[in-house]
């Protein structure tokens, strides 16, 4: 079942003139001022026709942006709310700054989350340790093999040979250098 909002957007791309198109983006700019939360939702929906090989719905587009635009209100970063942090224990004259000793360690580790930017497998141990250097090499090999994504489980051995990811050094032949006659 469609909803209102996907007639309207579907209308932006297959309305038969730009008067019904025009009419379905005023419409969507409604939307967005029944249920001003729904800002991203309605914009991202919008957005795909932007990009439309038809003019018509690139305008239709455009139109439906300004609607909503229209709709929302302006904010000014200058002007007071009655907003206060909600924060248990803290005076009033300490709300500016927090110092270290409200600062609770354990309720960082019991309820924190960690800051990494991957799973840490990079830093786990790759079982190379006691391998010889050729054995060490092919295990590395193997590693970058899957790593790449061009592991055998999928493509053949062929694809990706050792002698590929050999580092290949010049030959420059050597010519004797004989003196001119004279």
């Amino acid at each position: 079942m469609t909803t209102r909002l996907d007639r309207l957007v579907a209308l932006l791309d297959t309305g038969a003139t730009p008067v019904v198109r025009a009419t379905a983006a005023r419409q969507i700019g409604g939307i967005q001022k029944q249920h001003p939360e729904e800002l991203f939702r309605l914009l991202s929906r919008v957005y795909e026709y932007i990009g439309s090989k038809s003019w018509d719905t690139r305008v239709a587009a455009a139109q439906a942006i300004e609607a909503i635009a229209k709709e929302v209100p302006e904010w000014d970063p200058n002007q007071e709310e009655d907003i206060k942090p909600v924060v248990d224990n803290i005076e009033e004259e300490d709300m500016e700054y927090l110092n270290f000793g409200q600062f609770n360690v354990d309720s960082v580790i019991k309820h924190g989350r960690l800051l990494l930017g991957s799973a840490g497998r990079e830093y786990e141990d790759d079982g190379l340790e006691g391998l010889n250097p050729a054995q060490r090499v092919a295990a590395q090999r193997a590693q970058m093999r899957k790593r790449l994504g061009i592991g055998a489980e999928f493509l053949g051995d062929d694809l990706l040979a050792d002698e590929d990811l050999a580092v290949k050094v010049p030959v420059v032949a050597k010519r004797k250098v004989e003196p001119e006659p004279k």
